[in-house]
């Protein structure tokens, strides 16, 4: 059928017209075109446009993007900081919520930034699968695993929940409750409960072919602690960035002068945990005997 009657041009008259009906016919295959371009399939309106096919097609070509990830308190937000006052790229966050939810990264962030050609995204505490192997490769990403002794990790965590918020993926806890459990109750929570997942991260990256294949850089938080200008020099040279050590100096005494949520800074905090504590984590570490653990504390 024809459109129904419409004003013309100058608004005089109300009718059928023949320029009406062509414009809206060429408005319907044009319609039609961009269906067909976007991967439309019929019944499924415009599956294409948001297809990662279609989403990692529309990335510029020789887009540069660094994405860090990284256990909780491993000195994450402090290389953040360093990395993107040093860079200067676009930083962004790849994770769409954070709170109790896992920190998967988002295809819908890597999309909403198809306009930078350099893209710094944020770290995150991401575990290892297909999934994000795949956007890695596929969008181009240059990942960074950043690594600390476990046991120091915990007693962060611990000063963490105290001074800030307990609300993590890893376990489930409410800030009343963690403030009504004595010192030694919430270091037991910290090794029970929150060590499997650091576990869990940590092997399902040591054993990825990212890490394997030297695609990613590992950092650990010993070396970015004692010396962190050859450090930041070293994710360079892996992924082939220019150096510029007044500009790298620069970048960390800037972040001097950031919240970086850094607590206390110290290498060999795990020291003070209980030698049963101790025992609870090797035990959970000689399940994964024939991964190399020694970066985090678990010399083979």
């Amino acid at each position: 059928g024809l459109p129904k009657p419409s004003y013309n041009l100058w608004e005089e008259k109300v009718g059928q017209s023949t320029f009406t009906a062509t414009s809206v016919y060429g408005a319907l295959r044009a319609a039609a075109n961009f269906a067909k371009l976007l991967g439309k399939v019929l019944g499924q309106p415009f599956p294409g446009m948001y297809s990662d096919a279609y989403i990692f097609g529309s990335l510029p070509k020789h887009r540069q993007q660094i994405w860090l990830i990284t256990a909780p308190k491993s000195g994450s937000t402090w290389l953040s900081v360093i990395l993107k006052n040093y860079l200067g790229w676009d930083a962004r966050t790849i994770t769409p919520a954070f709170d109790r939810r896992e920190q998967e990264p988002s295809l819908r962030a890597v999309a909403q930034a198809s306009a930078s050609d350099k893209v710094f995204w944020k770290h995150s505490h991401t575990r290892a699968s297909e999934s994000t192997n795949q956007l890695i490769r596929r969008a181009g990403v240059y990942p960074i695993i950043q690594t600390r002794v476990l046991h120091d990790s915990l007693i962060s965590y611990c000063d963490h929940c105290s001074n800030e918020s307990p609300i993590w993926p890893m376990a489930y806890m409410d800030k009343q409750h963690w403030d009504e459990l004595s010192d030694s109750s919430r270091m037991g929570f910290a090794v029970d409960l929150v060590a499997p997942w650091y576990f869990n991260f940590y092997a399902g990256w040591f054993s990825n072919p990212l890490v394997q294949e030297k695609i990613a850089y590992v950092c650990a938080y010993e070396d970015l602690v004692s010396n962190p200008v050859s450090e930041v020099v070293r994710i360079c040279e892996h992924f082939k960035l220019a150096v510029d050590l007044p500009a790298i100096e620069v970048a960390i005494e800037r972040s001097a002068r950031e919240p970086t949520r850094r607590n206390q800074a110290v290498v060999g905090r795990g020291n003070a945990l209980s030698e049963t504590h101790r025992a609870t984590l090797a035990r959970m570490r000689s399940y994964y005997s024939h991964i190399d653990m020694s970066s985090i504390g678990f010399p083979d």
